[in-house]
């Protein structure tokens, strides 16, 4: 309850600016206020379900030289998806070949696995 509390009070910082808009439109202060609470108590589950989901996988990508075979190229690095999280891992990034190679092998260990699959 506490976390949902000062996520509506961040909401509530964008108050002015966001007032200074509305109020073009004939809205009071007050109704402003009301707006950013109800739009802070609908948006705060969808930014928790973005954030803390195991739905949704996360990658990072970077130029450079891949860490199992030192080819340059585009490389991927897969921290999140359900079942696998190297968030705290020492980043290894891989280039399409070996990524695609890795992606495989997890997906033979029953983790989901939505990208790199070609």
């Amino acid at each position: 309850m506490n976390r949902f509390i000062l996520y509506l009070i961040r909401w509530q910082l964008s108050t002015p600016i966001l007032w200074l808009v509305v109020r073009q439109l004939g809205a009071s202060l007050t109704s402003t206020i009301l707006a950013n609470l109800i739009g802070g108590a609908i948006f705060f589950w969808v930014d928790k379900f973005i954030f803390t989901s195991k739905a949704v996988e996360v990658w990072h990508m970077k130029e450079g030289t891949c860490d199992k075979c030192g080819s340059k190229s585009h490389l991927w690095r897969l921290i999140k998806t359900a079942g696998y999280d190297r968030s705290d891992a020492k980043p290894v990034f891989l280039c399409m070949k070996c990524s695609k190679e890795k992606t495989d092998e997890l997906r033979a260990q029953g983790i989901p696995v939505r990208g790199k699959s070609n």
